[in-house]
């Protein structure tokens, strides 16, 4: 999915003050297992403001289910940390050209290559690590198909889905 730079921009601006207040916390708490919120907690700090702002969307906009919740809080959970410059690489890489940024990401080793190979495979990475955890079913596919491209709603779970994905467009 490509973001406007406007988006973009507006999104690296929310992140200088990534905190969340208190009651965003035991929200957090309260939504997410033992297991999950350790993984909630290691998240890179904007990482964890995004996804409490998508949580916020969603319950300003309709009732969701705390497996939605819980999606929305633990989707990005496969990045790990980033620096600044390894997100902004990946986004100018798939704006200039996608297949280039998929080729010059490696799944082995760290720096910009391991990053940018994180950041395209977060969502497969996530799904594994909340499966290791022992998340609920729905929590783990949720995150899994969170940046699928695929389109349509078959069933109220593909409903879920495109609500997370909304969300994520969204925050």
């Amino acid at each position: 999915m490509r973001r406007s730079p406007r988006y973009r921009a507006a999104q690296f601006l929310r992140g200088l003050r990534p905190a969340l207040q208190p009651d965003e916390a035991r929200l957090v708490r309260q939504l997410l297992s033992d297991s999950e919120f350790q993984l909630f907690a290691a998240m890179d700090p904007r990482d964890r403001r995004h996804s409490m702002d998508m949580v916020l969307w969603l319950q300003a906009r309709a009732p969701s289910s705390d497996d939605l919740l819980a999606a929305a809080l633990l989707h990005d959970v496969g990045k790990g940390r980033l620096r600044d410059w390894e997100r902004i690489a990946f986004v100018l890489l798939g704006a200039v050209r996608a297949r280039a940024r998929e080729r010059f990401a490696r799944a082995q080793g760290g720096g910009l290559r391991g990053a940018l190979w994180r950041l395209e495979h977060h969502a497969r990475l996530g799904a594994a690590l909340l499966r290791e955890t022992g998340s609920r079913t729905a929590v783990v596919a949720l995150v899994e198909r969170h940046s699928d491209v695929e389109a349509g709603a078959a069933s109220p779970a593909e409903g879920d889905l495109a609500r997370l994905r909304e969300a994520d467009a969204a925050c």
